[in-house]
C-alpha cells in the first residue's frame, strides 16, 4: 500500500488589534518544490484571509499581512516527509501508466 500523498499545512490567524486568535489545519496534495510549496501557502491562506499577502517564506513556513491579521502557514511535517510523499504520489501515478 502507498504511503498518503497528502501532507498537512497549518495556519494561524492573529488579530492585530485584540490578539484574537484561530487556528486551522487543512490537507493538501504533497509537492516536489519548494517554489510549488510556497504557491500552495498562498492559496491555502487566501481560502482563510482573503487579504492577506505574503510578506516572507523559508524553511516550508510563510507569513501573511492582512488589513486586520498577522497570519503564519507552516507544514506539520518536515521537509524530508513532504518529499517521500510527493515521491510516492509519482511513483504510482506513473505505475498506474504503465499498468497493464
Amino acid at each position: 500500500m502507498a504511503q498518503s500523498s497528502t501532507v498537512t499545512v497549518r495556519v494561524e490567524t492573529r488579530h492585530l488589534d485584540t490578539d484574537e486568535r484561530e487556528r486551522f489545519e487543512l490537507a493538501v496534495d504533497a509537492c516536489g518544490s519548494e517554489a510549488t510549496e510556497r504557491a500552495q501557502l498562498v492559496e491555502v491562506v487566501g481560502r482563510v484571509m482573503s487579504d492577506a499577502k505574503i510578506k516572507s517564506f523559508a524553511n516550508g513556513a510563510a507569513t501573511f499581512l492582512g488589513r486586520q491579521h498577522l497570519v503564519i502557514a507552516s507544514y506539520a511535517e518536515p521537509l524530508r516527509a513532504r518529499r517521500t510523499r510527493w515521491q510516492a504520489s509519482q511513483a504510482d501515478d506513473q505505475d498506474s501508466l504503465f499498468a497493464a
